[in-house]
């Protein structure tokens, strides 16, 4: 049997970072290729920059694990499929050339469809992702059929542990999911050139974050979408397109009057579905170095 082709390669790592191939584990280098089904994974030192053929370019942060299911189309400069796994920890994705219904993202709870775009990630849990748009637009859908699109620059969406998206229930629970989350915002100066945004990043006080309105504020355009939604049979679900003026708070219609989903963390990120009376779950999650609270 012949060698898989080559997809990528590594242009910079630190230490702290492997890859599984056909069963077995090996440090990652600087320089080396990657191949349709490798597994990457970082420790809490650990960070990958990856340059794929089509010019798609992947950071993986600190304690962090991806699989990759790239197939090339002939000449090898698009991807027929470019499909990674998520599977933990914080990642920057900046599309290349390929088409973009080649791409797909895909988390324990989620799965993003990628419009040319540039966007943060960070997975806590098995049901709980987040993303954080930069640039361009991106669409996510949770194991509900829940989906959102974003293509406002620092945009964050999250999952809930219902299923649904959501986004940050006010301004500092999103700064709070920025600092915890998304180690990238917070410093580039461990990334190449060719994976940093411009200015400071959504962390910057200056940046362009959403503005929060309460449940009650909503107009009934919105939460009749909403509701249309969640109608929907789960396999299927009607696409809600970012406004570009505003931030809707609530993702989870028909909950009641005291449902809230977005982002409440301590150190980290986590959407919750509140109920009347305070009553609930909660659970802990690390990824990058930073334990999350989900309660609610």
């Amino acid at each position: 049997m012949s060698a898989k082709a080559s997809i990528g390669k590594v242009l910079s790592v630190n230490q702290g970072a492997d890859v599984i191939r056909a069963g077995k584990t090996i440090r990652l280098r600087e320089g080396m290729e990657v191949v349709s089904g490798d597994t990457i994974s970082t420790n809490k030192s650990g960070l990958v920059q990856l340059l794929f053929a089509d010019q798609t370019k992947i950071a993986v942060g600190p304690n962090a694990r991806m699989v990759l299911d790239v197939s090339m189309l002939r000449g090898n400069r698009k991807a027929k499929n470019f499909t990674v796994q998520a599977l933990g920890g914080s990642f920057r994705f900046i599309s290349g050339k390929s088409r973009k219904r080649a791409y797909s993202i895909k988390t324990p709870s989620a799965t993003m469809a990628v419009r040319g775009t540039t966007f943060d990630m960070w997975i806590t849990s098995g049901n709980q992702s987040a993303m954080l748009v930069i640039e361009g637009t991106v669409q996510m859908c949770g194991r509900s059929g829940s989906c959102r699109s974003a293509s406002r620059q620092c945009s964050l969406f999250a999952t809930s542990p219902g299923g649904r998206v959501g986004r940050p229930i006010d301004q500092s629970q999103y700064d709070k999911a920025l600092q915890g989350g998304f180690p990238f915002q917070s410093s580039q100066k461990d990334l190449l050139p060719p994976f940093q945004v411009g200015g400071e990043g959504c962390s910057d006080r200056t940046a362009l974050a959403p503005r929060i309105e309460r449940d009650g504020a909503e107009p009934e355009k919105t939460k009749r979408a909403e509701a249309e939604v969640q109608s929907e049979p789960e396999t299927t679900a009607r696409e809600q397109t970012e406004p570009p003026d505003r931030a809707s708070a609530s993702a989870d219609a028909g909950l009641g009057p005291a449902s809230r989903s977005g982002v409440s963390s301590t150190g980290g990120v986590s959407v919750s579905a509140g109920v009347s009376g305070g009553s609930g779950l909660r659970a802990t999650a690390s990824a990058g170095g930073v334990t999350a609270t989900a309660g609610w």
